[in-house]
């Protein structure tokens, strides 16, 4: 179509300097991308180039979406071969014992300032993100949203994952250094590990499932906000993730609980008469 015009634009430019019987006539095909404005008082005309805009084949969705799926593809299978590895390495030491063997040769204070480190970034990632988000869903700024849910993944990548993981290894390294073993560690030790696992659990289905469509919806509204719309709000999706982001930090508040009250060591389980 454009080769046409511009083909069309040389003839006419020329035909201006070229007398009147000396003129060819040129004929181009005409197509249905062509909106004629014909009369019989006036020649013949081009609409504007905007009417061709308006005609022509909608845009495709864009691949932002397709992306953003793909991304968490990788981010579930990779978080599923993190859970299968440390599900394991726990597994290990619960029901058969110590492993690996070397554990039981690193200094007592060298699992404990691991396991206060990885503890502090786990329970302060997850404490200062969900106080972060808060504020950032009630700004209801666009270009906010949309920078936040687009780092939230990296985030979790590069400090509460690696984190959790250290917390974990080094608090099994400390019930063997201590207690001799997962397997028969006190009471409370237990308790921390299966609270754990639950935390996970639920961060996995709540948090991480919908880290996806989250980021969609704000995408969403940044278009919307690029386009010149105003009074936007946050998406629904963003909104209800505050709801699972508090019980998370009443995970790690429990978790720290019982590292310093010991239940089941210093005093008995509140549930011990009924068991």
């Amino acid at each position: 179509m454009k080769l046409n015009i511009f083909i069309l634009g040389l003839i006419s430019g020329a035909s201006a300097f070229v007398a009147p019987s000396n003129r060819v006539q040129v004929s181009l095909p005409v197509t249905n991308n062509y909106v004629s404005a014909t009369s019989a008082s006036r020649k013949f005309q081009l609409e504007p180039l905007g009417v061709f805009a308006k005609k022509e084949a909608p845009i495709e969705p864009s691949e932002e979406t397709s992306e953003v799926w793909e991304a968490q593809k990788v981010e579930l299978a990779l978080l599923a071969v993190w859970l299968v590895g440390l599900s394991g390495f726990i597994l290990e030491n619960n029901f058969v014992g110590p492993w690996p063997l070397f554990m039981k040769t690193i200094p007592e204070r060298t699992f404990f300032l691991s396991h206060m480190i990885g503890g502090m970034l786990f329970g302060g990632g997850i404490i200062l993100t969900t106080c972060i988000e808060r504020l950032v869903s009630k700004s209801q700024n666009a270009p906010v949203l949309q920078f936040w849910f687009d780092k939230v993944p990296a985030l979790d990548g590069l400090i509460v994952v690696p984190a959790l993981t250290i917390s974990m290894i080094s608090g099994t390294g400390l019930s063997i250094v201590r207690y001799g073993g997962l397997n028969i560690a006190p009471p409370h030790v237990d308790a921390i590990f299966w609270t754990l696992i639950a935390f996970m659990t639920w961060w996995g289905v709540t948090d991480l499932s919908t880290q996806g469509k989250a980021l969609e919806a704000v995408n969403e509204m940044y278009d919307k906000y690029e386009s010149g719309e105003t009074d936007l709000e946050t998406p629904k999706v963003v909104a209800d993730r505050h709801v699972s982001n508090v019980i998370s930090c009443f995970f790690v508040l429990t978790l720290y609980s019982m590292m310093v009250l010991k239940p089941g060591t210093l005093f008995p389980f509140p549930w011990s008469p009924w068991t």
